[in-house]
């Protein structure tokens, strides 16, 4: 996959044109004859930058018009309608003046999960959708370490599919995760917590800092504790290019330990991705 570049600038019309300057330099030996799509997202963190995402896209649209009227009467601003890798123009605002260009992206497509009523909360949809994702879910029997488990979604999801499950958090758990037979709630800080035995998979959704998850989860696949992992990490708080950038490093033991490993923006994750592993 083409890496994306970073175009920076401090004004609408400066950004827009060199946007539209940099695709089609870009794009300047692809021949156009069927709609492409040109996508934007911008960081919800910073504020007002929705309206700034805005005036960009159409700016560059103007200046994209100027330099290649065809080209530009060919984009369409919708999604895919089905999954996949696809080619066009994707931006993402960081910042201000601060935007990721690509000319190609992978869209998983919609993929809502029904929700069960006896869930302790939404974070129940996000691990019913990684299963999916991923291929691969807690059998009858397995073990399961839920560091950080309060409300119990994620506990609760395992749970349903007769999995034994270590809940590790100083919270109590709620609704079907409360009581759960296959449930055992241990009131301990999930980055302190040393497991006695080893368990068959690694479950994390907390909302902290991804790089202290990161470490959490690298100190895990060191000791082995767990032989398959499912971990959320929040962007909100850091560049995603870059975290994308560290999680894909082949330097990192995420990449070294595991047979299978992947990444992805579910549906239902917000300003998180989730990361999912099996060890050698």
């Amino acid at each position: 996959m083409i890496k994306p570049q970073l175009i920076e600038g401090t004004t609408v019309n400066g950004l827009g044109k060199d946007i539209a300057e940099r695709f089609f330099n870009m794009n300047r030996n692809t021949k156009f004859e069927n709609s492409w799509h040109f996508m934007s997202a911008f960081d919800p963190e910073v504020k007002g930058l929705g309206k700034r995402e805005s005036a960009v896209c159409e700016r560059a649209l103007v200046d994209l018009k100027r330099i290649a009227g065809k080209v530009a009467r060919l984009s369409q601003r919708t999604l895919p309608a089905q999954p996949g890798r696809h080619d066009g123009l994707f931006l993402y605002f960081a910042d201000f003046g601060k935007v990721w260009l690509s000319t190609e992206f992978i869209w998983f497509g919609q993929r809502r999960v029904s929700d069960d009523p006896a869930a302790p909360s939404r974070s129940y949809l996000k691990i019913e959708e990684a299963y999916r994702a991923f291929g691969c879910e807690p059998e009858s029997g397995e073990s399961v370490c839920d560091l950080g488990a309060a409300p119990g979604g994620w506990s609760y999801s395992a749970a349903k599919r007769g999995a034994r499950v270590t809940a590790v958090d100083n919270g109590e758990l709620k609704a079907g995760a409360k009581g759960n037979a296959n449930i055992t709630r241990l009131a301990a800080d999930a980055f302190t917590f040393v497991p006695d035995k080893k368990y068959d998979w690694l479950f994390c959704d907390m909302v902290e800092h991804p790089n202290m998850v990161t470490k959490l989860l690298e100190k895990w696949i060191k000791n082995k504790w767990s032989r398959k992992f499912i971990v959320n990490l929040k962007f909100g708080r850091v560049d995603p290019i870059q975290l994308l950038e560290k999680l894909n490093s082949p330097e990192l033991i995420l990449k070294k330990r595991c047979l299978k490993f992947g990444i992805k923006h579910l549906y239902h994750d917000r300003d998180e991705i989730t990361v999912f592993g099996i060890l050698e």
